[in-house]
């Protein structure tokens, strides 16, 4: 409709219909500012160039594909000691002989350790496993039997002979009359009220639904 704000708007005099030319605004969003002028640079103990320079990275991978081939094997992490005496071996020596026996024994003791740890866990492992299922199965029986007894006692019509927990035995289902039930004349009252037909807006508290 034309009932909307433009931003030429109408003039009348010599200006009518708003026909006027515009040069452009020299407006500007805060919006179309530039900004991050400037780069962000990695800090001391991010990873940074300097930092990778000095790290050796062939001396990392051989270390870790040591630790991966040890987990591998079965056993456990490799050691520092240990893997001083295999560059010790590497380079040779007199001292080679005795860090290559240090190091055999301190990985066998590892080793002994390691399958000592693993046999206690495993064990652990089984007896709380039995536990659980006997608990399990404690717990399945009771719940049976409390749904047998449930079962047994929950109908009184089933339990009056006996006298259980559905209904004592000498209980009796008949049903109750009124004292007047066997009188000749009933409602006979004069001040009797008379209830008329009402209506009332609600289903459920309808004289018909009441009677029904």
């Amino acid at each position: 409709t034309a009932h909307r704000p433009t931003w030429a708007p109408a003039k009348g005099r010599e200006h009518q219909g708003g026909a006027r030319l515009f040069g452009p605004s020299a407006k500007a969003s805060k919006l179309e500012a530039n900004g991050f002028l400037t780069l962000k640079t990695r800090a001391r103990g991010q990873s940074a160039a300097d930092e990778l320079l000095e790290r050796d990275f062939a001396r990392e991978l051989a270390e870790k594909e040591r630790e991966a081939a040890k987990k591998a094997s079965g056993g456990g992490v490799v050691r520092a000691e240990d893997e001083d005496a295999d560059d010790d071996d590497d380079d040779g020596g007199d001292g080679a002989s005795d860090g290559e026996s240090e190091s055999d024994s301190d990985s066998e003791s590892d080793d002994d350790d390691t399958a000592a740890l693993l046999a206690e866990l495993e064990r652990i492992k089984a007896e709380r496993a039995k536990e659980a299922a006997e608990k399990a199965a404690v717990e399945q029986a009771a719940a049976e039997h409390a749904r047998a007894d449930e079962l047994a006692t929950g109908n009184p019509l089933l339990d009056l002979a006996d006298g259980g927990s559905g209904a004592p035995a000498n209980a009796d289902f008949k049903t109750k009359r009124r004292w007047d039930d066997d009188v000749v004349f009933r409602n006979q009252a004069r001040d009797a009220p008379k209830v008329g037909k009402r209506f009332i807006n609600d289903t459920i508290r309808s004289d018909f639904h009441k009677r029904f």
